[in-house]
């Protein structure tokens, strides 16, 4: 028998942000709090860049999706289905406006870290690492201190050689320099905070294929475009990359389905 004047808990985004909750009468019994996600009609285009393989079944992708009003958004993926499904991390109560995402790392299924470029109030990019201890449930932000009029072009490299230790890589172009630079960071405390390790030097770190993860050897995924606009395909290899399976495809027009 249904109960009436129970009150429910309602938290409300205003596109992304949790910003108020409110009291209101519904005609079941209990009280729970639900959270809106925003729907595929507010985006124009996604954008996933990068990839990383836990284990065959775990998979994580990062990019961006575009809004309507042009400005990205960041976006965290999560599959446990070997990339078949996918829910969307993250958006449901931080704010990833002006945020692209360019490197993501999972050390198990619970600790990651996503690395990315926001653009601020004053539209200079800043780089941005998220870390998560309870497998993408909940996330932390931390903004790396660096020098402001430099202009940041890519964050990559994203890595962790024990459960404290890790670093990270910014490509930077500083004012009239002709070619561009590198700034790493280290954190020595899971990523809680991270501190220069070396400052506009001469590009050491190559360059990444984020948009491939191999498990081993022969075993591995990758993120594609699709040849149909709008569309990036999940595939898989047991043969080394010589052989891709095609698994699953992201596009806006399943956003819906992510949450």
């Amino acid at each position: 028998m249904k109960k009436r004047g129970m009150p429910v808990l309602y938290a409300h985004t205003k596109t992304v942000a949790l910003s108020v909750i409110v009291v209101v009468l519904a005609g079941c019994g209990g009280t729970h709090l639900e959270v809106p996600t925003p729907t595929r009609e507010l985006y124009s285009s996604l954008d996933p860049v990068a990839i990383h393989a836990l284990s065959t079944f775990e998979l994580y992708v990062v990019g961006s999706v575009t809004l309507n009003d042009g400005n990205p958004e960041g976006l965290i993926l999560a599959s446990e289905t070997g990339g078949r499904t996918w829910r969307r991390l993250a958006v449901e109560v931080h704010d990833l406006g002006r945020t692209t995402f360019q490197t993501v790392h999972f050390a198990d299924r619970l600790r990651g870290w996503v690395g990315g470029l926001r653009v601020d109030d004053r539209g200079r990019t800043r780089g941005v690492v998220f870390r998560t201890e309870d497998g993408g449930n909940h996330w932390r932000e931390t903004m790396l201190v660096q020098d402001p009029n430099v202009l940041i072009s890519q964050i990559h490299s994203i890595a962790f050689v024990s459960d404290l230790e890790g670093a990270v890589v910014l490509s930077i172009l500083a004012p009239g320099a002709k070619e561009p630079r590198q700034t790493a960071y280290v954190t020595r405390d899971a990523g809680r905070t991270w501190s220069v390790a070396s400052y506009r030097e001469v590009a050491k770190v190559p360059f990444v294929d984020h948009s491939r993860s191999m498990l081993d050897v022969k075993r591995g995924f990758r993120l594609r475009k699709s040849k149909f606009p709008g569309i990036h395909v999940i595939e898989s290899t047991v043969s080394e990359g010589k052989d891709w399976m095609p698994i699953s495809e992201i596009s806006v027009a399943a956003l819906n389905t992510y949450y």
